[in-house]
């Protein structure tokens, strides 16, 4: 019996030892993933933004940061020089973003920026002008109807006309939607229900003689706005003003018809950093009807 009892109270001591062991390594197994973790927490942690002679700079523990940096949620950028946070319009990736001059975040969504509309994507913060237009689209619709035919008519064709010298002349032509600029007004004039020039004819200087001249301070939607009488043969153009700093056009410099904010630059390479604002207010502001 008393055998028997020993050999019991040595499998009950074999058996807590395997228990304890057990749960040793659990307990040192939990232990490394609460302290890998923990590492990665403080890591995070150490990432903090600091402010000297006017300038914000972001330090990893000593390290400094550079360039494109997302930090507890929000994406900021760093001058890969210096590291001095940086505010305000950039170009990313061929895009245009915008960083708070408040913050240094990226902001998103749409955004009234100095007078003009922005809407800046979700997924990259990249400036969409099409988009940015048609979420006040609603509110600068007039009673016209003439203007608004015209402009629903020109809308259509955003992305899908590209820019042809010399087309939207002949019925053919107008046909395929091949036009310049001043063809292209003419035409999407003629669908609203008014004819401004002939269409075989339709040029910049004609269209700057059409309906009745207004200020550039007093342009509304609808109206012509058309480059000065000696503006240059690369400068020489024409759009359709929609309201809000939007204008709809054919131009060489956005591939084709499209919509555009006055204060965006034109083509770097060929006018440098004149803006369609630049470019037109100098010129004829034209109203039609």
């Amino acid at each position: 019996m008393e055998k028997h009892r020993r050999s019991a109270r040595n499998q009950h001591k074999k058996l807590r030892k395997i228990v304890l062991l057990g749960l040793t390594m659990i307990a040192i197994f939990g232990a490394g993933k609460i302290m890998e973790m923990g590492v990665k927490a403080v890591q995070a942690s150490t990432i903090k933004l600091v402010s000297k002679s006017a300038q914000t700079y972001a330090y990893s523990g000593e390290s400094k940061l550079y360039g494109l940096q997302k930090i507890k949620g929000s994406t900021y950028y760093f001058d890969k020089s210096t590291g001095a946070m940086k505010t305000g319009f950039m170009t990313l990736n061929g895009g245009t973003v915008y960083f708070s001059p408040k913050t240094g975040k990226m902001l998103y969504g749409l955004q009234k920026i100095g007078g003009y509309t922005y809407y800046f994507t979700k997924k990259n913060g990249t400036d969409d002008v099409i988009k940015a237009y048609e979420a006040v689209a609603g509110s600068l619709k007039s009673d016209n109807t003439v203007i608004e035919k015209t402009i629903a008519a020109g809308l259509k064709l955003v992305g899908e006309s590209p820019y042809v010298y010399g087309g939207g002349r002949t019925d053919a032509s107008v046909a395929k939607n091949e036009f310049d600029c001043s063809s292209f007004i003419a035409q999407m004039y003629r669908l609203g229900g008014q004819s401004l020039v002939y269409q075989f004819a339709a040029s910049t200087t004609l269209l700057a003689q059409t309906g009745t001249a207004e200020t550039w301070a007093n342009k509304g939607r609808g109206d012509l706005l058309i480059t000065p009488d000696d503006a240059s043969e690369n400068e020489q153009h024409a759009a359709i003003y929609l309201g809000d700093g939007f204008i709809l056009h054919d131009s060489t410099s956005t591939d084709g018809v499209s919509i555009s904010r006055l204060n965006q630059v034109i083509n770097r390479k060929v006018l440098g950093n004149m803006t369609w604002e630049q470019l037109f207010e100098n010129g004829n502001v034209r109203r039609e009807v």
